[in-house]
């Protein structure tokens, strides 16, 4: 049986995409999983695909297979529309991830998930438009049950 009772949109940092094709046995593989099980939507946007493909050679898999995985497993947005930038400019501390934030409120994403502590995860209370989490506290969130009306447990 399905414990997943609605389908959450997730959208993926490249960093949790990158750990996931480096290790099987992590959170972040296990969440990939989940995306190709269609448990959940993952989502990601071109420039997330770029830095992925930019940075392949650290995993363990080919470019070919990289780029399989992606375009059959995840939904793929265009990159955010630089009108919303603004809103986030005040908060982020690196503006090279403003496209983050603003794909996740423009898609209308449940999680970011992310495992940048500095510049994403960092900013879990004072965003409230999506949930920011680390593949650990999005799996945990995943086996408890997410309230999506309310965006809460």
């Amino acid at each position: 049986m399905n414990r997943f009772k609605v389908k959450l949109k997730v959208f993926f940092n490249a960093s949790v995409i990158l750990s996931g094709f480096r290790s099987s046995k992590g959170g972040s593989a296990k969440l990939i999983k989940f995306v190709k099980q269609k448990k959940i939507i993952g989502i990601i946007n071109e420039i997330i695909i770029n830095e992925v493909l930019r940075n392949i050679h650290k995993t363990s898999i080919e470019v070919d297979e990289a780029k399989e995985i992606i375009t059959k497993s995840f939904l793929i947005v265009s990159a955010p529309d630089e009108n919303f930038f603004s809103y986030y400019k005040k908060i982020l501390l690196d503006e090279g991830d403003i496209h983050l934030f603003t794909s996740s409120k423009q898609i209308k994403a449940d999680f970011l998930v992310s495992l940048d502590k500095k510049h994403v995860l960092s900013l879990k209370n004072k965003i409230n438009e999506f949930k920011i989490v680390s593949p650990k506290e999005l799996i945990e969130f995943l086996k408890c049950g997410y309230d999506r009306s309310r965006r809460r447990l």
